[in-house]
């Protein structure tokens, strides 16, 4: 079984070499000496023989299997293995749903995720500490100025001036409020996570941003004045009622306000994989259904501007965050715990896969309540966004 295993897996491109307590090392893939994983017991073997992702995982979190070398080949196990989610998995979240409701299991997931001392992600983000994507010019672009031409773009799109208010629908570490607050662009940005709350607030002053943050669910939001414009970066995978979202933007936005989103996506199945919905993102975080999302924004009169393909770049900024991530391992392992490295270094280097082969799609969208009214010879935001994203390298 795991001689026919191997096979698969030299056949998916992967490089590595397993090692086993009971027998002599087994070489795959043309360059084997890549990575190395390692096998403590023949019982860690036992969810790998019988196909079993999350077994698998868990085994490599408590420590009964190491990884070393490139963990990029060693994910690459998740292209002969089944990762989604079994029925029981669908049931326990439709009974979650119906017992305590979508806001509460949301609400549990960015606590479970996000409501972490910000000392466990700030030494892999960038300066700017953006959790969603930056917009890359080449794989070896600087991550701090692909976020910076990510977020100027955003505040391009919208058309937003000093003195302008505008939603951070999420606001994260604060990326969007600094660099957009840097600019006299008044930011009010929302979050159901604690210690973002309290990171963003002690930014806002120290930095002495005219900017606001608040503490409230997005479907309990009741904003008092009308908005320039709104941005979601990365949120998006948090609202699956996109109808609701985009009944929101129309009557909260201004005459003229647009919206930007960037966020991941698959063509089917919108349902994250055992592992991701037991470890990192439980409850009813998903993939975003682009078909879905741009229907409802056409039902509440929003016209799209502009729609670009942003998978690599989104590859390549994971790809960043899981190297920093391990230059930081050990000293993150002793203050957070080994498991929890173990499990955002799964994540990190599984996204760069997925992304890179195009298993997960990435996007962002501008949207508007007027149609777009450019020359015709203008650029396109668009156009303009495809062009900085080109790379001789993308397939």
């Amino acid at each position: 079984m795991l001689a026919s295993l191997a096979t698969r897996l030299a056949r998916a491109g992967a490089n590595l070499t397993v090692e086993r307590t009971d027998a002599p090392p087994l070489a795959i893939g043309a360059h084997p000496g890549r990575a190395r994983v390692v096998f403590r017991d023949a019982a860690a073997l036992a969810p790998l023989l019988r196909g079993d992702h999350l077994g698998l995982a868990e085994a490599y979190l408590h420590g009964r299997i190491d990884l070393a070398g490139d963990l990029a080949e060693i994910v690459k196990v998740t292209d002969v293995l089944a990762i989604d989610e079994s029925p029981w998995d669908r049931v326990r979240v439709a009974l979650g749903l119906l017992l305590r409701g979508r806001r509460a299991l949301n609400r549990d997931a960015i606590s479970f995720h996000y409501d972490r001392p910000p000392d466990f992600f700030l030494p892999w983000l960038e300066r700017w500490r953006s959790y969603s994507h930056g917009f890359w010019s080449a794989p070896d672009d600087d991550p701090a100025d692909a976020q910076a031409r990510k977020l100027q773009f955003a505040i391009d799109a919208l058309d937003l001036r000093p003195g302008d208010r505008v939603l951070d629908m999420g606001a994260g570490w604060g990326s969007f409020v600094e660099y957009a607050g840097l600019q006299g662009i008044r930011v009010h940005g929302i979050t159901i996570s604690r210690e973002q709350h309290r990171f963003v607030e002690t930014l806002i002053r120290e930095r002495g941003l005219p900017c606001t943050v608040e503490f409230v669910d997005f479907f309990q939001y009741r904003p008092r004045e009308r908005f320039a414009g709104a941005v979601f970066l990365g949120t998006l995978e948090h609202v699956v009622d996109y109808a609701y979202a985009a009944r929101f933007l129309a009557e909260h936005l201004a005459p003229g306000g647009r919206v930007y989103a960037d966020f991941v996506a698959r063509c089917a199945g919108f349902r994250t994989g055992r592992f991701l919905s037991r470890w990192i993102w439980p409850g009813t975080t998903s993939y975003v259904d682009l078909a879905a999302l741009v229907r409802a924004l056409g039902d509440a009169g929003f016209h799209l501007h502009a729609l670009g393909d942003d998978g690599l770049s989104y590859a390549w900024t994971v790809r960043d965050w899981a190297r920093r991530l391990e230059l930081h391992r050990k000293t993150l392992a002793e203050r957070f715990g080994e498991p929890a490295v173990r499990a955002f270094l799964l994540y990190l280097w599984g996204s760069f896969h997925f992304l890179e082969r195009g298993h997960t799609l990435a996007y962002h969208l501008v949207a508007a309540r007027e149609p777009r009214r450019a020359a015709p010879h203008a650029r396109t935001v668009a156009t303009t966004q495809a062009n900085a994203n080109a790379s001789p390298t993308r397939p």
